[in-house]
């Protein structure tokens, strides 16, 4: 089995951290290295998740023990991950994940590994693959699990568990069996435990098949990310923290679908909301979805992606108001984010509200009123990013006026001129 391990060319050179549970795939995969002197410096990582009581503990002690008599350099960690699930609102399985890479990746960089080795098999990347199409995964979702990402590799991954078991049986490798593993309360072991030995029955060879047709996948996969990088500046980019998405470019596409949801799925969009958003592109501006992370707004040309609470009804901001000399004004121009009203000309406290249908102010420079929607249909506003937008009002001679919409425009009454001595500097943070 050792020969068919997938490893860097320059291995004998690297420092390598094996990240082992105790396991039969990680026991096996400490094994080969151990007994086979396949890198300059190995060494071993074990984490106690202090989820399984008892279990989990023996696990642990095992681990370091195997290491300890063998003389491998073991470093080790307990996590409470029931509560850093709650903490952070996701699943035990997804808390465990990050724990564990996350801590991996500090050690290796804290002690100058070259790479983490992770014992992920051909089973667990073709029942990854399984498991992305029943989420609905895209192209990149069928592609199994990378050899590759970042510090971490996977040098078993084209070895079946079968072959392992093999192997740990001939070497008389010992192990920890997780007694959860035959349990199929999680998608993962269903799949494995009972959907599997059917698709044996049918081919006996059928891992080596997906595992072939894996390849293949991942190949087109390579070539249609190279077109999708080179449609950026044109049907998507991003600019100020957003990212637009061409309605005119996505009409020309006979696979407008497919690019959309290549862009969307990014933002946390699933198969599901895709093609009711692909809808949108021959409908009215001012339509929206929202993934957990992102908003998308169908704005008049573009596809507008915000991050969550970017822009909110409720985040147009606290009123801030400064008031200072004039001749401390060196610009009439204000910076960005900041409006200059003449103070002399209005009664405080100022206040900010939503705006409503009915406000109507005259923007600085124009003579006649204008309503504050129709401002916003000058200033190609969408929907989000009226929700930012607050009216400033002060109550003069008994009635209330619009001093401005913040941050964008005052209204002309209440400008600089010659006659100003002092400023109000109004911004909203």
């Amino acid at each position: 089995m050792r020969n068919r391990l997938l490893l860097p060319d320059d291995a004998h050179k690297k420092s390598i951290l094996l990240a082992v549970s105790g396991g039969i795939d990680s026991m096996s995969l400490a094994h080969i290295f151990v007994k086979n002197n396949l890198c300059k410096r190995v060494a071993i990582a074990t984490v106690n998740f202090s989820l399984r009581g008892e279990e989990s503990d023996g696990d642990f002690a095992f681990v370091k023990e195997w290491a300890s008599e063998r003389g491998v350099e073991c470093f080790s960690t307990i996590f409470d991950t029931k509560s850093y699930a709650a903490e952070h609102s996701i699943s035990t399985q997804m808390a465990a994940r990050e724990l564990r890479y996350g801590w991996f990746e500090q050690i290796a960089r804290e002690n100058g590994f070259d790479h983490i080795a992770i014992a992920h098999n051909l089973n667990d990347s073709v029942e990854t693959l399984f498991i992305n199409l029943l989420r609905g995964a895209g192209l990149r979702g069928i592609t199994g699990i990378s050899y590759s990402n970042g510090l971490i590799i996977r040098p078993l991954l084209n070895i079946t568990r079968e072959e392992i078991v093999r192997y740990v049986e001939k070497n008389a490798i010992p192990y920890r069996e997780d007694a959860t593993n035959s349990e199929s309360h999680y998608v993962r072991n269903r799949i494995r435990n009972e959907i599997f030995p059917q698709f044996k029955e049918i081919n006996p060879s059928f891992l080596e098949t997906i595992s072939r047709d894996i390849s293949h996948f991942s190949q087109a996969e390579a070539i249609l990310s190279k077109v999708f990088k080179e449609k950026e500046g044109t049907l998507y980019w991003q600019e100020d923290g957003v990212c637009y998405i061409s309605i005119e470019k996505l009409r020309e596409e006979s696979e407008r679908e497919y690019w959309l949801h290549r862009i969307l799925e990014q933002y946390g969009f699933n198969s599901t909301l895709i093609p009711k958003i692909s809808d949108l592109i021959d409908a009215q501006p001012g339509k929206r979805f929202s993934s957990d992370t992102h908003t998308v707004i169908r704005d008049r040309d573009y596809f507008k992606i915000y991050l969550n609470g970017l822009f909110s009804e409720d985040c147009g901001g606290k009123l801030s108001v400064d008031i200072v000399n004039r001749n401390e004004i060196v610009s009439l121009v204000p910076p960005e984010g900041k409006l200059y009203v003449d103070a002399d000309k209005v009664q405080f406290p100022l206040e900010a509200r939503v705006w409503q249908l009915s406000d109507r102010f005259t923007p600085l420079g124009m003579r006649g009123s204008k309503k504050v929607s129709d401002f916003f249909v000058d200033m190609k506003l969408d929907l989000l990013q009226k929700g930012r937008v607050r009216v400033v009002t002060t109550k003069k001679n008994g009635t209330t006026q619009i001093v401005c919409v913040a941050p964008l425009r005052i209204d002309d009454s209440f400008k600089i001129d010659s006659q100003t001595t002092r400023v109000a500097i109004i911004s909203l943070e």
